[in-house]
């Protein structure tokens, strides 16, 4: 029988963000950017940590760093390095998003060639699935009125995620254009 791992839980807006900050800025220390100075911003992955596929899933993502300009040179950082990394967004109101991350929002163009953007076809994301998930960790958001997100990390609950995620891209369709349809 599976033992369940003691909750690792952060609560607060500020532990939360950070959090998925640093995991963010770990994937350039994991693609092998060292040099340019993340490995002092984060604890060095160990050896196989480069996930090829990043989830990032929200309804609006309010409370993520994702204007942080260090976050934004991660991700560049993991897009260029070998292998065919690919960011992948699942969100709802990508109109807040471009309003409340402008920095990311011009970035992410520059990147569209790796990012693929989805929302629901019908309905909310599941709560569940409003986390951050790369390779062999994820944060999970519990509540957003408090403000708490809980730290995946054994393989048996990422592997559930993952399943609950390809089940949902199902139910989903592209979304939040690089350049706007019409005349």
């Amino acid at each position: 029988m599976l033992s369940e791992p003691p909750l690792s839980l952060l609560i607060g807006r500020q532990d939360c963000t950070e959090h998925l900050r640093q995991v963010l800025l770990s994937l350039a220390v994991a693609a092998g950017s060292a040099a340019i100075g993340f490995s002092r911003v984060v604890a060095e992955p160990a050896a196989g940590d480069c996930p090829a596929d990043v989830w990032l899933i929200d309804n609006h993502f309010a409370g993520w760093p994702l204007d942080d300009a260090n976050v934004l040179q991660a991700l560049v950082h993991w897009l260029r390095s070998a292998g065919h990394h690919r960011l992948h967004v699942i969100g709802r109101d990508f109109d807040a998003v471009a309003h409340a991350f402008p920095r990311f929002s011009r970035w992410r163009r520059d990147w569209s060639h790796r990012i693929d953007i989805h929302q629901p076809a019908e309905g909310a994301l599941p709560p569940g699935l409003r986390l951050l998930l790369a390779g062999r960790q994820a944060a999970q958001w519990l509540d957003a009125p408090d403000m708490r997100l809980r730290k995946v990390s054994h393989p048996v609950h990422l592997a559930a995620l993952r399943s609950d995620i390809a089940d949902f891209l199902q139910r989903c369709e592209p979304g939040w254009p690089v350049t706007p349809l019409g005349l």
